[in-house]
């Protein structure tokens, strides 16, 4: 039932563009010869798919069920691609037919749900998505300052004052995460949008306490049209601010653009790259902070991979480059970032959720900061380079109505040529989400 052409999808799938062009040619006129040479039709519409010519594949492929109708083999072709250029009711229909088939072997019945699933996930124009965070956390050192008393500054040991010793300082906090999408029924593109809220108060340190807020919005493209069905590209504008402090401290607006696309079955890659502009306003408490006005470029790629249903990894790689209006608040810097997660199914008693597994993950990090020219006031004689290291251990637990309990505890090192900007700080998290 499936073994039509067969000899020739082995052949076509190693060539070259160049090959499939010359192999095509010879297909072409071989069909001109023997129109009724169901094979050679076949091959013809399997190399013009793979070269891009997708309605010279689709008006070949209905042409050979003119003539040998129900072909599951050529109807799942047909249907693929179809969805391929976004006609998914005519895609459907193929693929259900080939879905009713007894007997089918089990990779070609997962390629088909495959896609029926994702255009019946297409079918909803608007989707929307949403996760919602709360919790407390207590910090050692929630204001980043040495853990020394007393400090180099300018070649001269200098007592810092009670206000910029490490002081620990509890905060809750909320985090929300929206996330629209519109699909413009064109080939799978769609218009995105994505709105981040955070909220912090300290109950000691005011000037810790920050509200941010930021969107991005833009159209993404499916990667489905050149025949890479599991890869997206956007492009997308970014809106935000931030107060620190109950004082407006920062504005953020640029673009960007996204990468996501599997790389295998089990492995996803997701990559970004952003300019920004940013402008900060002097306050009370940050009366400098305008010298950080500058512009921001950011590029960063992280892998995922699914090795089983317990097991997940991911490994991120990103640079940020700050060109501010001093040298001295000027940098380029390197982070580095792994995660192991182990998922494993918990008790199911009381408000838990049994049906959801419960996740233990292990996250750690390193970054790497040169500054571009030395602070005039702490030394004005070197340059600061800081490397900060990081690791974080965390829980979550499913429980009844999609919400999830977590813990985490995380150590931070930062190490510096600055005695100023030396410091370690532990972070305990206790919280609450809901996703939607």
């Amino acid at each position: 039932m499936f073994s039509l052409c067969s000899a020739a999808s082995a052949q076509t799938g190693t060539s070259g563009p160049s090959a499939l062009e010359a192999r095509r040619d010879q297909l072409f006129l071989a069909t001109l010869n023997d129109p009724d040479n169901l094979d050679v039709a076949f091959e013809y519409a399997l190399i013009s798919a793979k070269l891009g010519d997708y309605e010279g594949a689709i008006a070949t492929l209905e042409r050979i069920l003119v003539f040998a109708p129900n072909l599951p083999r050529v109807q799942l072709e047909l249907g693929v691609l179809y969805y391929r250029i976004g006609a998914r009711d005519m895609a459907r229909s193929y693929l259900e037919a080939v879905a009713a088939q007894p007997n089918l072997p089990a990779p070609v019945r997962e390629r088909v749900e495959s896609f029926l699933g994702a255009i019946t996930k297409q079918d909803r124009r608007l989707v929307m998505s949403a996760q919602v965070v709360g919790g407390v956390q207590y910090q050692t050192n929630a204001n980043a300052a040495p853990g020394d008393d007393t400090v180099v500054v300018n070649g001269i040991p200098v007592v810092l004052n009670n206000d910029a010793r490490a002081t620990a300082d509890w905060n809750v906090f909320s985090l929300a995460r929206v996330h629209f999408s519109y699909d413009l029924r064109n080939q799978g593109d769609l218009i995105e949008v994505d709105v981040t809220n955070y909220n912090s108060v300290f109950f000691d340190m005011d000037q810790l306490s920050l509200n941010l807020i930021e969107a991005q919005v833009g159209p993404s493209f499916s990667l489905g049209r050149v025949g890479l069905d599991t890869s997206r590209i956007g492009v997308y504008g970014i809106l935000g601010a931030n107060a620190l402090g109950y004082s407006m401290y920062s504005g953020t607006y640029g673009a960007g653009v996204r990468l996501q696309s599997s790389l295998a079955d089990n492995i996803l890659y997701d990559g970004r790259a952003e300019v920004r502009a940013l402008n900060y306003d002097n306050s009370d408490d940050y009366p400098t902070v305008r010298l950080q006005t500058g512009q921001e470029y950011r590029a960063s790629g992280r892998i995922t991979g699914l090795w089983s249903p317990q097991w997940i990894t991911s490994l991120a790689l990103g640079t940020r480059i700050v060109d501010a209006r001093e040298d001295f608040k000027s940098f380029a810097e390197l982070n580095l970032i792994g995660n192991v997660t182990y998922r494993f199914f918990g008790p199911n008693y009381g408000p838990l959720e049994g049906s959801v597994p419960w996740e233990l993950s292990l996250t750690g990090g390193a970054t790497y900061r040169p500054y571009w020219g030395p602070d005039p006031v702490l030394d004005p004689g070197t340059t600061e380079e800081d490397v900060a290291l990081w690791a974080e251990a965390g829980i979550s637990v499913p429980m009844e109505h999609d919400f999830a309990a977590f813990f985490t505890s995380q150590i931070r090192h930062q190490a510096s040529n600055y005695d100023t900007r030396e410091y370690t700080n532990a972070i305990f998290t206790l919280g609450l989400s809901r996703r939607f």
